[in-house]
């Protein structure tokens, strides 16, 4: 493989990578290919199956004992593919509450329950789009009233009841 800068030849070898590029300070990616330029000292690491290796780290996350500080937070969110605003709107915040959960410098701290729905989104591992926007959207916005539902049981399992076939 030639180098980027300079067209020269790389060299290539398995070392251990701190994989910052996630945002994450203290991942350490061992044995992976690292190629190097002779030349001109262009570093370029190879990591095989990335969106493994995301899922992974996503699950490390929503798994720690601990709470989640902000560039953990940025990651989750980033992994489950929201843009800052549309996590906002999703959990029901001000996107400035969103960018104050996420800032190093003097960081606001998620609410137990908005940081247990994070970690529920990252370990269900699905685009919040199949979510059912639709549902998600109206949802828990207007006053609480008792579910009425008439459901039937059949071969197949309990179905809901339409009110034609009642």
């Amino acid at each position: 493989m030639k180098c980027t800068e300079c067209r020269e030849e790389m060299t290539s070898k398995r070392e251990v990578h701190r994989y910052v590029e996630s945002g994450l300070p203290n991942v350490t990616l061992v044995d992976v290919e690292v190629r190097h330029c002779p030349r001109c000292g262009e570093r370029t690491v190879g990591i095989p199956r990335v969106e493994e290796l995301h899922r992974l780290l996503a699950l490390e996350l929503a798994r720690k004992p601990e709470r989640l500080l902000p560039n953990e937070v940025r990651f989750l969110r980033k992994y489950i593919g929201l843009s800052g605003v549309d996590f906002a709107e999703r959990m029901r915040v001000d996107p400035a509450t969103v960018s104050r959960w996420e800032r190093q410098q003097e960081p606001q701290a998620m609410g137990p329950q908005a940081e247990l729905l994070l970690r529920l989104m990252a370990v269900r591992d699905q685009p919040v789009s199949e979510y059912g926007d639709e549902v998600l959207g109206t949802a828990a916005r207007s006053e609480a009233a008792p579910l009425s539902i008439r459901l039937r049981v059949s071969r197949g399992g309990w179905r809901r009841q339409t009110a034609e076939a009642a």
